[in-house]
């Protein structure tokens, strides 16, 4: 933080004129801007480098701080001087010891009457070609320079140790061994300013030399009579002396922040005394830095928002090419499997009908009974082969995946599979099904379970009746097989007669297979999996 001082011109001529002073104004400048800003409330840019308060008091001090930085009140302070000059015959001066004060003294309690004067103690040697010496006091500092200085109890004396003069005393209690008049001189520009207590003749009370400045524009001088005090080069002199003082900085003044964080800050000053205290006075302005975009809720929010979003649309994309990869798979594995379902019944397809058309060909022809049966038996066979390349087929092509033509092929199976072993077939299926998709392995598994249950039944059971049903349960397939046989029996060579292998392939399908015995009539099998 740093602090300069005004051009004080205008403040002096109100106070040359007469005039009181106007209410303490602040004006603000951001940066090195040329154009103040005014008003109690002021916002500025959030990368504003520097903000100097310009500040014209209406006392002759002040304090300030900038709450929301400052934890303490800052008072500008000047120097006042207690002296010791040495002159020569001709009464020019040689040389001057300062002993410069500034702030307030440790027992200052507001007023003089009230403070405890603090002893000072000084050693200094008198310079050659010295004569006389001079004890002065000065506000002659600084333009701005106002307060009090009290001094009292003045003494000086030489030491005398290796000295060719004798130790002797010049001054005790400000006054030399010998009253002389008008020892103590006023001067300055303003030498009204000084002051002193007890300093007629025949007052037994300590002297007190006082300068009260009050004026940014003059100075006023405390000093001995030039010729009253005579001195011997190289003599060692002690001076003591008590004091009291309460001296600061008045005028125009700048007080500079630079680069202060986002948030509300509030620069106070307050109207002092010419010595310090409150005049209960205060002069606020209110300024707020604002956060940078980039550092606010909202804009982190909306980045948020665009993150989540753009990762929903990426996520997105990639599932989509994902599924997309995986459907052009799917197709790629149907029209392969289209391609040798084709291929199947183009090519075995017509090799087997040739082959049964030869051996029902070659069985009308031939005249032994053995060869006779051996061709029934090829063409027999081949047509178990066509109709199983016909399962095989259908079962491959994509084009089936759907319910309605599962339920028909099933309906096609049992009948034709009944049908063969002469037993009567009925089956109960919906008149019509919703095109329901369904996959392969949906298809394939349901179709097996069933066909290998029916086996079963026209192997095992006995049975002069198939009863199939079908029903749709919102998305939950369901299959009953019943026969009118002997039902489950546990011949040692016949373990499970497949139950287990059905169980297997429904549960694949996350489905189940429920086997119930109807009594001493028969069996059910039910069939249960869900079409998603």
């Amino acid at each position: 933080m740093l602090l300069r001082p005004f051009h004080f011109i205008l403040l002096f001529c109100i106070q040359i004129a007469g005039g009181e002073p106007g209410p303490t104004s602040v004006e603000l400048f951001v940066d090195h801007s040329a154009a103040p800003l005014h008003g109690p409330e002021i916002t500025v840019p959030h990368d504003a480098s520097t903000l100097a308060f310009a500040v014209a008091p209406q006392s002759l001090s002040v304090r300030y701080k900038l709450e929301g930085l400052d934890h303490d009140w800052t008072t500008r302070v000047d120097k006042m001087f207690f002296m010791v000059r040495f002159l020569n015959a001709r009464g020019d001066q040689l040389s001057q010891m300062s002993f410069p004060v500034s702030g307030r003294s440790d027992g200052w309690k507001g007023s003089l009457e009230k403070s405890e004067f603090t002893r000072r103690k000084e050693t200094f040697s008198v310079p050659p070609d010295a004569v006389y010496m001079s004890v002065a006091m000065s506000s002659a500092g600084a333009p701005s320079l106002v307060g009090m200085y009290a001094a009292s109890e003045i003494s000086i004396k030489s030491e005398g140790n290796g000295s060719p003069t004798p130790a002797r005393v010049f001054m005790s209690d400000s006054r030399t061994a010998e009253p002389l008049p008008h020892f103590w001189i006023k001067s300055g520009t303003h030498p009204s300013m000084a002051y002193g207590l007890h300093l007629d003749e025949g007052d037994e009370a300590s002297p007190v030399l006082v300068i009260m400045d009050d004026d940014l524009a003059g100075h006023a001088d405390w000093a001995t009579e030039i010729h009253a005090l005579p001195v011997t080069p190289g003599e060692i002199l002690e001076a003591q002396w008590k004091e009291a003082y309460s001296i600061s900085a008045g005028g125009n003044f700048t007080a500079t922040y630079e680069r202060l964080p986002p948030g509300s800050y509030r620069f106070l000053v307050e109207d002092l005394t010419v010595t310090g205290d409150s005049l209960n006075s205060v002069t606020a302005v209110s300024v707020y830095v604002p956060r940078p975009y980039w550092k606010s809720f909202w804009f982190w929010g909306i980045v948020a928002a665009a993150v989540a979003i753009l990762s929903t649309l990426v996520g997105r994309q990639l599932i989509r090419r994902k599924i997309s990869r995986h459907l052009q798979q799917a197709q790629m594995i149907a029209d392969e499997r289209l391609r040798i379902a084709r291929d199947l019944h183009d090519d075995l397809g017509t090799r087997l009908s040739h082959i049964s058309l030869l051996g029902a060909y070659a069985e009308s022809n031939s005249a032994d009974d053995e060869a006779r049966t051996s061709f029934r038996q090829i063409t027999a066979m081949s047509r178990e082969l066509i109709s199983a390349l016909s399962e095989t087929v259908w079962m491959l092509n994509p084009k089936n995946n759907e319910l309605e033509a599962l339920v028909d092929f099933l309906c096609r199976l049992v009948s034709e599979l009944c049908k063969l072993a002469e037993i009567r077939c009925r089956i109960d299926a919906l008149p019509a099904f919703h095109n329901m998709a369904i996959s392969h392995e949906f298809r394939h598994n349901v179709s097996l379970a069933v066909k290998e249950a029916i086996n079963n039944a026209l192997k095992h059971s006995h049975a002069t009746e198939i009863k199939m049903t079908i029903r749709l349960d919102e998305t939950l397939l369901k299959i009953t097989i019943a026969d009118n046989g002997v039902g489950i029996t546990r011949d040692a060579g016949k373990p499970g007669l497949g139950l287990e292998s059905i169980s297997q392939r429904m549960a694949s399908i996350r489905g189940k297979c429920t086997i119930r015995p109807l009594g001493n009539d028969g069996l059910e099998i039910s069939l249960e999996a869900p079409l998603a």
